[in-house]
C-alpha cells in the first residue's frame, strides 16, 4: 500500500518516471498543473527526451511560464522538434470523430509522434503529459475517459513510454471520489497532492479525532485491505480504504482533512498535532 520510493515525492517521480509508467496528478490548482508538468517537460529535455503534452490553452500557458522560470527555452525546444505542443480539443476531434474513442486513432497519434520526434535517432524517447480524459471526464463523458486511460495503459506498455495525467478534481469531496477512485484505478501512479506531508498530516488528525487510532481490528483490516492496484502515498490509501470500510466517517473526516490542509497552506508555518 505504497511502499515505492515515489511514495516520497512528486517531483522525483515526474523527473525520472519509470519507461512503462503511466501517473495521475489529482489537482484542484491550476498552478499545480503547471508546476508538475513544467517539471515533468524540463527533466525530459535535459535527459535528451522528446516531450508530448496535449493541453487545453490555458495550462499549455501556464507550462510555458513554469519551464521559462526555470531557464528553459520552450519554444526553441519546439522549434528543434523536441517540445510538441498540441490541443486537447484537436486531440480528441482527432480520436474520437464520431464522438467516442477509437482505439486505432488514439494509438497512431503517439505511434506518429514517436516517429516524428525518434525516428532519425535525434531524441533517446518520448514522454508525454496529457489531459484528455479529464476533459472528456468533465464534459460529461465518463465512460469515454476512463477508455482513453486503458488505452493510454495499453500505450505505456506498447511503446515503454511515460504518461502523466492531470485530472481535477477536489480530493477532499466525497461526491467525487467515485470518479476519482476510477481514474486512479487505471494508472501505475498517483500524485494525489501538491505537498504529501500536509496531506498525510491533515488526513492522519482528522482521522484520529473522528474515528480514533486505527488499531486492534481497524489496524488488523487496514493492513489486510487489498487496495487499489497502484503506487500512491499512504495517506491517500488510507481514505480509500476509509470510504470503503467506515463510510459512515468518511465525509466528516474528508471536511476535517480540507479544513486542516487549507490552515497548513495559509500558515506554513503552523505544525499539525498528530
Amino acid at each position: 500500500m505504497g511502499s515505492s520510493r515515489y511514495n516520497a515525492s512528486w517531483r522525483e517521480l515526474l523527473a525520472s518516471p519509470p519507461r512503462q509508467s503511466h501517473v495521475v496528478q489529482i489537482y484542484d490548482c491550476h498552478d499545480f498543473v503547471a508546476s508538475a508538468v513544467g517539471h515533468f517537460a524540463a527533466e525530459g529535455l535535459q535527459l535528451g527526451e522528446a516531450v508530448l503534452l496535449v493541453g487545453s490553452d490555458g495550462h499549455l500557458a501556464g507550462v510555458r511560464r513554469a519551464l521559462a522560470r526555470g531557464g528553459v527555452d520552450a519554444e526553441a525546444a519546439a522549434r528543434h522538434g523536441q517540445l510538441i505542443f498540441s490541443d486537447v480539443h484537436q486531440a480528441l476531434r482527432s480520436t474520437c470523430p464520431n464522438g467516442t474513442v477509437e482505439p486505432a486513432l488514439y494509438d497512431a497519434m503517439f505511434s506518429g509522434a514517436i516517429q516524428k520526434a525518434c525516428g532519425d535517432g535525434k531524441f533517446a524517447t518520448l514522454r508525454c503529459w496529457g489531459e484528455m480524459s479529464s476533459t472528456l471526464y468533465h464534459q460529461g463523458d465518463r465512460q469515454g475517459a476512463l477508455e482513453i486511460e486503458k488505452l493510454a495503459q495499453g500505450i505505456t506498455r506498447k511503446y515503454r513510454i511515460p504518461i502523466h495525467c492531470s485530472f481535477l478534481c477536489d480530493r477532499f469531496d466525497s461526491l467525487a471520489y467515485n470518479g476519482m477512485q476510477e481514474m486512479c484505478s487505471c494508472h501505475s501512479h498517483v500524485i494525489p497532492a501538491d505537498d504529501y506531508v500536509q496531506h498525510r498530516l491533515a488526513v492522519n488528525r482528522a482521522i484520529v479525532e473522528v474515528v480514533g487510532g486505527i488499531r486492534g481490528s481497524l489496524l488488523q483490516s487496514l493492513s489486510t485491505w487489498k487496495g487499489l492496484d497502484c503506487d500512491l502515498p499512504s495517506s491517500q490509501a488510507v481514505l480509500f480504504w476509509l470510504r470503503e470500510s467506515l463510510p459512515e466517517h468518511f465525509d466528516e473526516v474528508l471536511a476535517r482533512a480540507k479544513a486542516y490542509q487549507a490552515q497548513a497552506s495559509s500558515d506554513p508555518e503552523r505544525s499539525f498535532s498528530t
